[in-house]
């Protein structure tokens, strides 16, 4: 039961999530007018832009996307500037080109500022409290909650809290807990995992070697921190190629993963476009698979590698032998071909493999090589290396291809262009994989498979860091083990090899976790989440096979759809409690988008508007 006063609401974690609350909340109150309201607004680190895109952190970690994709403003906000969607490149004032990979921390100034602008537009009898510091308890109320802040001040009453507190970090696991007693014993040092931003990067001694695990963009953050960082720079000789030229001041930097493959350059985006619709991976036929599954499983639990991702891949295909085509033929031919290979498949989402050979020999595509993205994501597999020299040899063609092909962007390179489609898929996939939409090991499979090998291929860094590392390579300060890198302790080290590259041996005295980890609400450090799951008023999703019972504990908070209540122990909705983004992830899926595309509407403003009007109590 609230109080007959004025609505108190607390957004924690004031990050892209809980401004993007906040911004619908105020739009809400300025239509509405004439509600009182005090709307707390809880970070640790900074408003607006929250921990990973604070403000104060070095220019070279950047963002991968680009400044003309990026805004924090719905496309429905009448408070813009003029009448255009009001994206990072615009606020710039034309100090950032729209396809410009903006610094993380310009991005996040960006956020700060808009954050400000939103409480300077409360409308009256709204009042926007800032607090700069971590809630460590929330507790049920005779009338709603008390929330607890690290500030050293009292309790605050609140009506409704939203949960949007972003990235933390996790217990560590048995492994880690063993590198750790190792290097405490050896005087080695373990850093991470966490953000670039905030390890301790400078304590890694010149000419040492670091251990780097992982391979995704905490690794080239990581990379650039220990050399343009440390005051190396790269040059471009007379016939184009990159160089690096050292401050002298730069570790020996060896990394390794399962794929043995560093996240792949994202396409460089000339002119960003709103997403086409898919051709092939439809909601009808989403929905069908779903009443096939139904009938013939007693659940409309689907299996995702053997009934939705080969549509998937078919729009990925699609992409690719589209822009084939026009590159071939001009657009002339362009939109039949569409409409042809959307045929391919069946009302139930069977496809045709026949019917896609003649579509692609109908538009002259039959001799086309064929695309192969498991082979794009894993191409070291089955394969082994004489020498770590023949590994690199391989490793470097394959990134300087990358490189080749990401400047021609999706509009010039068919195999960006499809990598580009996985991008645009992602808005897709929640339908089909969101509370539970898989069986419970195909959800497994999806987020421990598809998952790492989706975001390898298109959630990149930009194509200059990927050029950049190609030319560490070339000068011997960054070298990858190979596929399936194993990291050990050693006689007094650290050790990192791989099996499959004769000679990989190397060892070192300081290993880095560059891992992302995956959601683990038992594990996770937050003293907010963890009171509020020893108190039974949060509990983690698990997926349940009704048909059979089968179980799987995803890792991630329970809530319910739109408007995103939390569950509690006993599986109840709590009325004044929400959840928001990361700390949802596996619940729901790709929860760590933190933007909006300027002039699109898109789930990150819908589920914020639907906690907004659910908080203020607005029919739908």
């Amino acid at each position: 039961m609230r109080s007959s006063g004025p609505l108190s609401v607390a957004i924690i974690g004031l990050g892209p999530r809980g401004l993007s609350v906040l911004e619908r909340l105020i739009l809400r109150l300025r239509a509405r007018g004439g509600t009182p309201v005090t709307i707390w607004a809880v970070d640790p680190v900074e408003h607006g832009s929250g921990r990973v895109w604070r403000s104060g952190q070095p220019e070279w970690l950047a963002a991968n996307a680009t400044a003309g994709e990026l805004t924090a403003h719905s496309p429905d906000n009448p408070l813009l500037p003029g009448d255009e969607p009001y994206s990072l490149a615009e606020w710039s004032a034309n100090e950032l080109a729209p396809d410009d990979y903006p610094s993380r921390a310009r991005y996040g100034t960006y956020l700060h500022e808009f954050f400000q602008r939103l409480c300077r537009l409360a409308p009256e009898g709204v009042c926007v409290r800032p607090i700069l510091g971590r809630a460590i308890g929330l507790f049920r109320a005779a009338q709603g909650l008390r929330l607890r802040i690290d500030d050293g001040g009292p309790d605050l009453h609140v009506d409704k809290a939203v949960l949007t507190t972003g990235h933390s970090a996790l217990e560590p696991d048995e492994t880690e807990l063993a590198f750790r007693r190792h290097a405490d014993r050896h005087g080695l040092r373990c850093l991470g995992p966490g953000i670039a931003a905030e390890l301790p990067l400078d304590e890694i001694p010149a000419g040492g070697t670091v251990a780097v695990r992982g391979l995704g963009l905490t690794f080239y953050d990581v990379v650039r921190s220990l050399t343009t960082g440390r005051g190396g720079r790269f040059e471009r000789d007379a016939d184009g190629t990159l160089r690096y030229h050292a401050s002298g001041r730069e570790p020996h930097i060896v990394a390794g993963s399962r794929s043995g493959l560093p996240f792949l350059a994202r396409a460089q985006v000339h002119r960003p476009e709103l997403a086409p619709d898919p051709v092939l991976l439809t909601e009808e036929r989403v929905a069908a698979l779903r009443a096939r599954a139904t009938a013939e499983r007693g659940s409309p639990k689907l299996d995702f590698a053997a009934e939705a991702e080969p549509l998937l891949w078919a729009e990925v295909e699609h992409a690719y032998y589209r822009c084939t085509l026009r590159l071939r033929d001009g657009h002339s031919a362009v939109e039949a071909f569409t409409e042809a290979f959307g045929a391919t498949a069946d009302d139930a989402g069977e496809l045709d493999p026949r019917r896609k050979g003649k579509v692609l020999a109908a538009f002259g595509l039959g001799d086309v090589p064929p695309l192969r993205p498991e082979l794009l994501a894993r191409p070291f597999a089955g394969r082994t290396f004489g020498s770590p020299v023949e590994f690199r040899a391989e490793l470097r063609r394959l990134l300087a291809e990358d490189v080749e092909t990401s400047k021609l962007g999706p509009e010039g390179s068919p195999v960006k262009a499809a990598l580009e489609m996985m991008r645009t898929l992602r808005p897709a996939l929640p339908g089909i994989v969101d509370f539970g939409g898989l069986l419970p090991k195909s959800q497994e499979d999806f987020l421990t498979r598809f998952a790492p090998a989706n975001f390898l291929l298109s959630a990149g860094p930009p194509v200059e860091h990927v050029e950049q590392l190609v030319s560490l390579v070339d000068a011997g300060l960054v070298e990858v083990a190979g596929p399936r890198a194993q990291f050990s302790c050693g006689d007094g080290c650290f050790a990192v090899e791989s099996p499959d590259v004769a000679g990989s041996r190397r060892e070192a005295r300081v290993l880095l976790d560059a891992r992302a980890p995956a959601p683990d609400l038992s594990r996770d450090r937050d003293p907010l989440l963890r009171q509020l799951l020893a108190d039974g008023m949060i509990s983690e999703y698990v997926n349940v096979d009704p048909a059979t019972g089968e179980r799987f504990a995803t890792g991630g908070l329970a809530v319910t759809d739109s408007p995103f209540h939390v569950l509690d122990a006993r599986g109840e909705a709590d009325p004044d409690l929400y959840a928001l983004g990361v700390v949802t992830q596996n619940t729901r899926w790709f929860t760590q988008v933190g933007t909006g595309r300027p002039g699109q509407d898109s789930p990150f403003r819908r589920d914020a508007d639907a906690i907004a009007q659910d908080v203020l109590g607005e029919a739908a």
